[in-house]
Parts: C-alpha cells; sequence; structure tokens
C-alpha cells in the first residue's frame, strides 16, 4: 500500500539555504555519497525539499552525531551490529529534529509527515544494508 502525502510543509527558507551552503563544501567517500544521495532522494518525495537541502540536514545529523559520540561515521562500521544499527538510528533521530527546528507554523502535520519520511528511510536504510551484507 502506497501512501501519498499532498500537506504542503512551509519550511523557513532561509535556515534551508543556510544548511545547504554548508553541504556544498562536504566531501564524502563514495560508498557514503551513495548512501546519503539515495536516502536524500527517497525522503524528497515524501518531504518537498530539494535534495541538496536533504543531504545538507543529513550531513548535520552526521556531523552532530560524531560530535556528541567522539567518532568518526567510518568508525560505526567497526561497531558490533546492535550499537552500529542504534548509531544509525540516532542519526536518522538528529536529522528529523533537525528539520523539524526549521519548520514554520503549523507544525503538527508537518512534524508528522517529517517523522514518516525518517521512519521510511531508515527502513529504506535497513534494506540496504541487508542487501549489501554490512553484518560482520
Amino acid at each position: 500500500m502506497r501512501i501519498i502525502l499532498s500537506y504542503t510543509i512551509n519550511f523557513d527558507l532561509e535556515a534551508l539555504k543556510d544548511t545547504e551552503e554548508v553541504y556544498e563544501k562536504v566531501i564524502l567517500t563514495v560508498e557514503q555519497s551513495k548512501i546519503i544521495h539515495n536516502i536524500s532522494r527517497f525522503i524528497s518525495q515524501i518531504i518537498k525539499l530539494s535534495d541538496t537541502t536533504i543531504k545538507a540536514i543529513t550531513w548535520n545529523a552526521i556531523r552532530e552525531w560524531q560530535i556528541r559520540n567522539n567518532k568518526t561515521i567510518a568508525e560505526i562500521r567497526e561497531l558490533p551490529i546492535g550499537k552500529r544499527l542504534n548509531a544509525i538510528k540516532e542519526i536518522f533521530c538528529i536529522g528529523d529534529r533537525m528539520l523539524k527546528t526549521m519548520l514554520k507554523q503549523p507544525k503538527n502535520k508537518s512534524e508528522i509527515i517529517i517523522d514518516i519520511a525518517f521512519e521510511k528511510a531508515f527502513k529504506l536504510f535497513l534494506n540496504y544494508i541487508s542487501k549489501n551484507n554490512f553484518e560482520r
């Protein structure tokens, strides 16, 4: 069953622009770029924002996770599978929260749509890692 959402989400355009400018300076590995690209494209189909904006939110979430946990994104791969999944889920939650801070009023429906988008994107990521044998 496919859910089609036709609700318009209102964002603070200046905050989105600032986020995009930060992302344009980011250097990622090919694998990281591919994953972020696919997740961003998926989320942007649900939340009508550019891929670049979603990629910027994703990068900022990764950066915040790295600072909080004093680890690099590359180190996640070395964690036991349970901790690895918790780390990735935490990054998705940070991205979800960051995007919500850029909302204009009304927020309630918009926050629900953002939650749905990030939950579905996390499931997409889980499918990706299971297909690409990321387990030890």
